[in-house]
C-alpha cells in the first residue's frame, strides 16, 4: 500500500491523501501514522482518494474507521472519493457507507462538505 498526501489543489485548507494498494492489515499498521498526521496538519478536513485501492480488509476498515472518528472528534470533514465498485461494496455491505461520505471526484467533495 502507498500513501501519497498533499494539499488539496481546490481548496490549500484540505489534505487530499491517495491511497493505492491494498489496503490489509500490514498496510493498516504502516499507513495509520500518515493519515493521523494528514489530519493533525489539516486546517479543514480531508479527502481521501481510495481509486487505486484493489482490496480493503476488516483492519483496513478499522483504520478508516479510527481516523474517521478522529476527523469528528476535531470537527474536520473527511470524504471518500473514486472507490472502485467491489471497495465501495465492503463499506455498503457493512453499512459504513453512512459514516464514510463517498463522492465522485475531489471537486464533488469540496464542494459539498467545504462551500
Amino acid at each position: 500500500m502507498a500513501v501519497e498526501v498533499r494539499a488539496s489543489e481546490l481548496n490549500p485548507d484540505v489534505k487530499f491523501v491517495q491511497l493505492s494498494g491494498r489496503l490489509d492489515m500490514e498496510a493498516a499498521e504502516a499507513d495509520t501514522p500518515a493519515l493521523q498526521q494528514a489530519l493533525q496538519q489539516s486546517a479543514a478536513g480531508v479527502v481521501i482518494d481510495m481509486g487505486a485501492v484493489e482490496f480493503i480488509s476488516s483492519s483496513g476498515l478499522r483504520m478508516l474507521i479510527a481516523v474517521c472518528q478522529a476527523a469528528q472528534e476535531a470537527g474536520k470533514p473527511m470524504a471518500f472519493i473514486r472507490a472502485q465498485p467491489l471497495v465501495y461494496k465492503i463499506f455498503k455491505v457493512s453499512a459504513l457507507d453512512a459514516m464514510f461520505p463517498f463522492f465522485d471526484d475531489e471537486a464533488q467533495a469540496i464542494q459539498t462538505l467545504w462551500q
